[in-house]
């Protein structure tokens, strides 16, 4: 069912956009998600979505992913190792492909309630993209657990941003906040 709404949003982006496009989804073992390859008319992969960005950061370095974030043609991803050691993964924006792991090693007692807080969440970074993304192409995971634990959401759609909020125990999905104070966190 997931994987068909998926496919679904995917489907009718392309039809808003006037772009062909074929996609291919498998069922990932690892996180649960779906994981899509977008081609454009000519047969290229144009770029990883945030499911094939997912799954290859969490084959590098299974444990529960805490945040994902597309930036200047990369994702990057913070990961709470089964090891119980945070880790930052650079993957290409393009394939998905690790170019860079390694621990954090400046790690605090806030790091430690963050993880306290991931482990008790139920639902996942993947699951937080899939209920947001009929709000438009996820961009931005980042779980974030000091008061109500939320997993942020950032999505784009006609260039527009939007941040939606995401209960990390129901699921519920909100629109997030604005940032009125006009620091640009």
């Amino acid at each position: 069912m997931k994987r068909n709404i998926v496919i679904a949003s995917v489907t009718a982006a392309a039809l808003l956009s006037g772009t062909a496009v074929a996609v291919a989804g498998t069922q990932s073992s690892s996180t649960g998600a779906p994981t899509t390859h977008t081609t454009n008319a000519s047969g290229t992969t144009t770029r990883a979505s945030f499911s094939d960005a997912a799954h290859a950061a969490l084959k590098a370095v299974p444990g529960t992913l805490d945040s994902l974030d597309r930036d200047h043609g990369r994702w990057d991803a913070e990961i709470l190792g089964k090891d119980g050691k945070w880790h930052e993964v650079t993957l290409d924006g393009s394939n998905a492909k690790v170019l860079n792991q390694h621990i954090d090693r400046d790690t605090d007692a806030e790091d430690a309630a963050e993880a306290k807080a991931l482990r008790n969440a139920d639902i996942s970074a993947t699951e937080a993209a899939r209920k947001a993304a009929s709000s438009g192409t996820v961009t931005s995971v980042e779980f974030d657990g000091d008061r109500t634990p939320v997993w942020e959401v950032e999505t784009v759609k006609n260039h527009k941003e939007r941040d939606l909020n995401v209960n990390a125990q129901s699921g519920k999905v909100t629109q997030a906040p604005s940032d009125d104070d006009g620091d640009d966190d």
